[in-house]
């Protein structure tokens, strides 16, 4: 098969949402032809550029419009992103929020505009300057982030007049309750009725899918992230009496907080005085788990890297006793940053923030039997608990014993990329032979 794969981050040293085509391309490319389209890795600066990478033929391609430019240059949003209009959801809200103003209305009209402009113009250059006119493309899997490459698909799809499937990473949102997601359901609608697959990470995202998004729901498939077991490190540990836990990742604006994790450690140090801890944090806006542990008068146990690289990262990882995940609850998404903790072989303690309850991400570290998953929205329950965990993990590092790790070994094998990979095969096959 020929495949043209439209993911906006691929071999992405510095962002997690890579790993996911970047391991995926490389294992369906050993037996098909694939083309990879993706954007300059700086955003701003970068330069189009086609070069044959291994097996893959890579076009990155600048697709900033000049509306996102300067949107991102002056007005701090990040290229691709709502800059303009990204409130709380509870802003945004009919009932809180009912009459929104003119100058955000026109601005959501000039940002979907430029959306459909960018797709027409991006399957334009795709087609003349990326595929050799000869080349008859048989699937194309757009990976949206949160949706702007599935517009890409649904015009590659008319173009070239191939199957598509439309990979969503994650979800544009979870719940219809304002005008921004009326509007972003109706574009999906349109868009996903002419896909021939549409795929989702997590089976909470099925059911949203499903809720009168996609008309047939036996087009919505559940592949999930993964990892890959290359990037495998030999698992190490600071040979001290203090539990060392890192945490890797986005807090996204500071939506993933770490209160619970500070409140158990407080409870433990007023029984257990001589349990010591400290936490490793890297990666975009950690600077609000250091705000947060001043608030609770830890900033001293907490070191704060800022953004590394993934090599780095993973290092970083491996040297932990605990791995910690911040997560935000929503479903139809599920933390990528769990996939690479699960290849670490360490425990894991996840944190779900928000009011909602049953994460995908609880349920997975569960399922796995990773460690210990709590939910901000089980109050001082979700702390008791962390306490107690946290407790005989330090006790047992005081004494030098084997910490309590028990994973599932064969349910963890599952997301490795080389059995993902044969999922997103047979779908390909599933939709060109249909």
């Amino acid at each position: 098969m020929n495949i043209l794969i439209v993911t906006p981050f691929y071999k992405h040293d510095k962002n997690i949402a890579s790993v996911r085509w970047t391991n995926l391309a490389s294992r369906l490319a050993v037996k098909h032809k694939v083309y990879v389209v993706t954007q300059p890795i700086d955003l701003l600066n970068g330069k189009t550029s086609i070069e044959q990478d291994g097996l893959i033929k890579v076009a990155r391609i600048n697709q900033t419009t000049l509306y996102e430019y300067i949107a991102a240059r002056f007005f701090g949003g990040a290229s691709g992103d709502d800059w303009q209009t990204k409130t709380n959801e509870t802003d945004l809200t009919t009932e809180e929020n009912p009459k929104r103003s003119f100058v955000r209305k026109v601005k959501d009209e000039m940002l979907y505009r430029s959306m459909f402009q960018k797709a027409k113009r991006y399957t334009k250059q795709i087609c003349k300057n990326v595929l050799p006119k000869q080349e008859k493309i048989d699937v194309v899997i757009s990976s949206a982030c949160p949706f702007l490459e599935m517009l890409f698909g649904y015009e590659l799809k008319k173009k070239l007049g191939c199957k598509w499937i439309s990979d969503f990473r994650d979800l544009p949102f979870w719940e219809d309750k304002n005008e921004d997601t009326h509007r972003e359901k109706k574009i999906m609608q349109q868009c996903l009725a002419a896909a021939d697959a549409v795929v989702t990470i997590a089976e909470k995202g099925k059911a949203v899918l499903s809720d009168g998004i996609v008309e047939d729901p036996e087009k919505i498939h559940v592949i999930t992230n993964g990892f890959s077991m290359a990037d495998a490190m030999e698992g190490k540990t600071l040979e001290d009496h203090c539990l060392h836990l890192v945490h890797t990742g986005s807090l996204y604006s500071g939506s993933r907080k770490a209160d619970l994790l500070f409140q158990a450690i407080g409870l433990i140090q007023k029984e257990n005085p001589e349990l010591q801890f400290k936490l490793d944090c890297a990666g975009g806006n950690n600077e609000t788990i250091l705000s947060t542990a001043q608030k609770y008068g830890m900033q001293d146990m907490v070191n704060n890297h800022g953004f590394i690289p993934r090599k780095e990262a993973l290092r970083l990882q491996n040297e932990a006793d605990c791995l910690m995940a911040l997560v935000s609850y929503r479903p139809g998404s599920l933390a990528a940053k769990l996939f690479e903790y699960a290849l670490c072989q360490k425990p894991v303690i996840c944190i779900t923030c928000g009011q909602g309850s049953g994460s995908d991400e609880t349920a997975f570290v569960n399922q796995l039997n990773l460690g210990l998953a709590v939910e901000e929205s089980e109050g001082e329950k979700a702390v008791f608990r962390l306490a107690e965990y946290l407790r005989e993990q330090a006790q047992r590092k005081q004494s030098h014993q084997p910490l309590l790790f028990e994973p599932n070994k064969e349910a963890v094998k599952e997301y490795d990329h080389d059995r993902l990979v044969l999922k997103f095969e047979a779908l390909c096959r599933q939709v060109v032979e249909k």
